[in-house]
Order: C-alpha cells, then structure tokens, then sequence
C-alpha cells in the first residue's frame, strides 16, 4: 500500500463531521496549515488522552496558523453525539469505511480470533491511561471492533497549500503498547520549517 510521502501533495478527501457539514483539507487551503490526525476516536481511551494533549496545545498550534482534523472510523451519528456531549475542540471527522485510512496509506489489518482475543485481554489488564480532560463517555458495543480492529494511526502535517512537511506513522498497537502522538513541539517544528 502506498502512503503519502513527506513532499507530497496531500490526497483530497470530503468527510462528515461531528460538527455538522463535510469537511476535507481543501477548506483549508490558502489560509492555513493543518494537523491531520487518524485515530480511533472518542470511543478508545488513549485517543482520549491524546485529544486532551492536542487540546491543551492548540492556543500554541493556532498562534502558529495550524487547525486540527482528526479523521475517526466513527459513525457520523455517533460523532454528533460526542460533539454535542464532549468539548471537542477541533473538527472531528467520520472515515468509518476506513477509505479516506487507506487512501492516505494507513493499514486496516484482519487477524485470527486468537490475535483479537490476546489484545482484548491485554487491554482489560493493563494500566489505565490517563485520565483526558476531553472526558470519558462509555464505548459501545458497536464501537468495539473498531476499538480492537489492527490499524495504523498518523499525524501529518500539511503546509497552507496542502503539501505534507511532516509524517508520523505507524501500527495503532504493538508489543510496546499504544503509539502515541508526536510531541507539539515536534509538529511545530515541521510548521516553522
């Protein structure tokens, strides 16, 4: 599978929001960079977590002329309820076919039964993470395969007009545990360059 390339002009996509109308990277175009962030959403823990920090750094990440898309396999209907529910301070937006995932180069991997049921146990017996000020809603049980399912996460950075300057990718899980999110400091760099 090919993935967007550092250099690149980003791949254009046009997804429901949380907020209401479809957004994609060309809404931005001219007037600022972004962060587009894939994730797993409101629904898993650690993405939690990695909102809140995303949050808290946003003054930082606005003052440098950046705005944040963070693309979830959430349903549209699901999102709304999160949006409405929860102070999500940036676009939340709904891939959950997984194609705008795949268009930009990020795995959707199937495993046996036996993957799924080491990585559903892993998960009830490790350490919490913390707490995310964005807050803590109940998965459902709709959402719980996407929870499990084996996919990449990425944080990319594109210029005003849509050119990737910076990629961060890789496997959501690993036998290191969760991939997090680069640092703002980071992202800010690749902004400054």
């Amino acid at each position: 599978m090919a993935g967007v390339e550092v250099g690149q002009k980003a791949p254009s996509f046009r997804l429901p929001s949380g907020q209401g109308a479809e957004v994609g990277p060309e809404d931005y175009r001219g007037r600022s960079n972004l962060i587009v962030w894939f994730t797993k959403g409101m629904g898993c823990p650690f993405c939690r977590t990695q909102m809140s920090q995303l949050a808290r750094a946003l003054p930082r990440l606005k003052a440098a002329g950046a705005e944040v898309l963070q693309v979830t396999p959430t349903k549209p209907e699901r999102a709304r309820f999160y949006v409405k529910n929860f102070p999500i301070p940036f676009q939340y937006l709904c891939d959950p076919d997984h194609a705008v995932h795949r268009a930009w180069g990020l795995g959707v991997r199937s495993h046996s039964v036996g993957w799924y049921a080491k990585h559903f146990y892993t998960s009830f017996t490790s350490p919490a993470p913390p707490a995310a000020e964005i807050g803590d809603p109940r998965t459902t049980l709709v959402e719980m395969p996407d929870m499990f399912r084996d996919t990449d996460m990425g944080a990319f950075v594109l210029d005003r007009e849509g050119t990737v300057r910076y990629k961060y990718t890789g496997a959501y899980l690993s036998e290191q545990g969760v991939k997090g999110l680069p640092s703002v400091d980071e992202m800010l760099r690749a902004l400054g360059a």
